[in-house]
């Protein structure tokens, strides 16, 4: 049994750019309906938009984020120091931003993406990458020129899947007897505790807590005997699993554990409270800032996922500009609301009289990459807040 919790209606693809003004009228938006389990209180998006469509020409390059480049960096190292692997294949690789750190430390690496476009920039790394989906299909391709490997990693990947169990198949054909799979995902209890509600698009169909992660893992053979919250993408999970029961649960999963009982993280009622909230929310920003926008100028900053949500839903029509520095994103349009994309370059030269930051668990990064700024700065949660 499922009820829907959030309902934003009509909204286009979080990663829709596009690219000139002779796309507008051809823009496609889909319904977003956000749903829970009344079982196994599982977040979820029942409506899937077709993953070709989703990631064909995807906009996302890792390597731009500087923080993630870090935290990939520290992820490669991490993975070294615990697990000791001669090899490492990530589903969902992105650009290599995991496989450069881990390749420069001796590893020898595989990974598969989705996205045509990301592949080919992985590629001109030098590094071993497939254009594919990670199937059973994949796997047998693969073990038909390599051996199994030590480790198998998805980061922001395993939730944009509609059947996890094609990726968990393909990952215990994939992995050595002793072998450990490695997930990282945005968190529920992040979710639920800031009120992330801009997180929550066509790309993103499930978000997990560790208790249901753990029973669908097991479900399928794999067993979670570790567990780190994480301060990636406003707030993930990093969860270790192996496919025997023979380690013991770590203290960190036992901590993660405990906290989820105490907030009730897994009962229905305390998301549909959620949803309440995330509809004032929603109203309270579009209000201020529609009222400011009457007399003075207004952009954004950060042209991701996240900013589609907000500029749509906010319905923020009136926002001059969006800043981004990725190449794959300025010089576009936003979804829906069809604002410019411009370099931070062009930021520099208007001085709007506000920003607001639509890419906010980025904040402290861009308002040191831009500390020349002296008009007022807004974020929009855990609360609105100007500085």
């Amino acid at each position: 049994e499922v009820e829907i919790i959030l309902d934003l209606g009509m909204m286009p693809l979080a990663g829709g750019f596009l690219n000139d003004k002779s796309e507008f009228s051809n823009e496609v938006k889909y319904d977003l309906k956000t749903y829970i389990c009344n079982h196994c209180s599982l977040i979820q998006i029942l409506d899937p938009v077709d993953p070709k469509i989703l990631f064909t020409d995807y906009s996302f390059s890792s390597s731009t984020v500087l923080p993630l480049v870090k935290h990939f960096e520290d992820f490669a190292e991490w993975i070294v120091s615990k697990y000791k692997p001669r090899s490492v294949l990530e589903f969902g690789c992105n650009d290599g931003i995991l496989l450069d750190p881990l390749k420069k430390l001796g590893i020898e690496v595989f990974g598969v993406d989705a996205s045509p476009n990301i592949v080919q920039v992985a590629q001109k790394k030098g590094l071993d990458v497939t254009h594919a989906f990670f199937d059973f299909q994949f796997a047998k391709k693969h073990l038909m020129s390599n051996q199994k490997v030590d480790v198998i990693s998805g980061s922001n990947a395993f939730a944009h899947n509609d059947k996890p169990e094609t990726i968990l198949e393909a990952a215990k054909s994939l992995l050595n007897n002793d072998g450990t799979l490695i997930l990282e995902f945005m968190y529920a209890g992040d979710l639920f505790e800031q009120v992330q509600w801009d997180t929550l698009y066509h790309e993103h169909l499930t978000f997990y807590s560790l208790a249901n992660i753990s029973k669908l893992l097991e479900k399928h053979g794999f067993y979670v005997f570790d567990a780190i919250r994480l301060t990636m993408h406003g707030g993930s999970l990093r969860i270790s699993a192996k496919t025997h029961n023979k380690i013991a649960k770590s203290n960190s999963y036992l901590k993660i554990q405990d906290y989820e009982k105490n907030i009730l993280l897994n009962e229905p009622d305390t998301w549909k409270s959620f949803g309440i909230f995330v509809n004032r929310k929603i109203n309270i920003v579009k209000e201020v800032l529609y009222n400011l926008s009457k007399n003075n100028s207004i952009w954004a900053y950060g042209a991701a996922g996240k900013a589609t949500m907000w500029v749509n839903a906010c319905e923020l029509s009136f926002l001059e500009a969006v800043v981004d520095a990725s190449p794959l994103r300025a010089n576009k349009f936003m979804p829906g609301t069809h604002t410019p994309i411009v370099f931070p370059e062009k930021f520099k030269l208007k001085k709007p009289e506000y920003t607001f930051i639509t890419a906010w668990n980025y904040a402290e990064n861009i308002k040191k990459n831009e500390d020349w700024y002296k008009g007022l700065w807004a974020t929009p949660l855990p609360n609105l807040m100007f500085f």
